[in-house]
């Protein structure tokens, strides 16, 4: 099954067991906020233009999310960068969030579980990882592309950069050697792989804006 660049992210952050997201809701939200990006440049919807990204081909993708944020940045009155966008589509990334989750749960890969607590008066979700396939042979690619110096993919640099962006390399590569190696290695990766410079300069200004977006709140100008 070829999933979206953002499903991977959701397994990523996922522990497979017990279902629960190992990141803060916010580096989260901006996450999927960034693989909505990096995936609209890497389809080559949208492009950098004098730092502020625009939509060059309007043409759908029949993914509702994608084709939501494709809307979103063509029908804004200004030109913005990436960090007004990963703040906007951030923002929006809890009901993405829902979406991406029933699909992963209608494809038979998580299930969902519920939790309650005080009598239930307090609910929690979980999503255990079910079929593990996926999410085994994408952990494989990355530490292979890491710590075999294997060429990656420009789907495997893209997630090895947002999963940088969002600080779960640590949950991938335990170690600390391991750990200080990933991040030196998707540092070079990012320099040197051979990608468009369209979506190099992208993948530069949605890496530094989530950061930034996980570390403040952002006030629209």
């Amino acid at each position: 099954m070829q999933l979206h660049l953002f499903e991977r992210f959701i397994l990523i952050t996922l522990d497979q067991k017990k279902g629960r997201f190992l990141i803060d809701s916010l580096s989260l939200n901006y996450g999927i906020a960034g693989a909505i990006l990096l995936e609209l440049s890497k389809l080559n919807k949208i492009t950098l233009q004098n730092k502020r990204l625009i939509v060059k081909d309007l043409e759908p993708t029949n993914n509702i999310i994608l084709d939501t944020c494709i809307k979103l940045i063509n029908s804004s009155k200004k030109k913005r960068g990436a960090k007004f966008w990963i703040f906007k589509i951030g923002n929006k990334s809890s009901n993405f969030k829902k979406i991406i989750l029933k699909e992963l749960i209608e494809n038979k890969i998580l299930k969902i579980n519920k939790e309650t607590y005080l009598w239930g008066l307090m609910k929690f979700f979980r999503y255990p990882i079910i079929n593990t396939n996926e999410i085994e042979e994408l952990t494989t690619k990355l530490k292979k592309i890491v710590l075999e110096d294997k060429k990656p993919d420009i789907d495997g640099l893209l997630l090895l950069s947002l999963m940088n962006s969002c600080k779960l390399i640590r949950i991938l590569f335990i170690k600390k050697k391991e750990h200080k190696a990933a991040r030196k290695r998707i540092e070079e990766l990012t320099r040197n792989i051979e990608i468009s410079e369209d979506v190099r300069q992208t993948l530069k200004e949605i890496q530094t804006a989530i950061v930034a977006a996980t570390l403040t709140t952002y006030v629209s100008p």
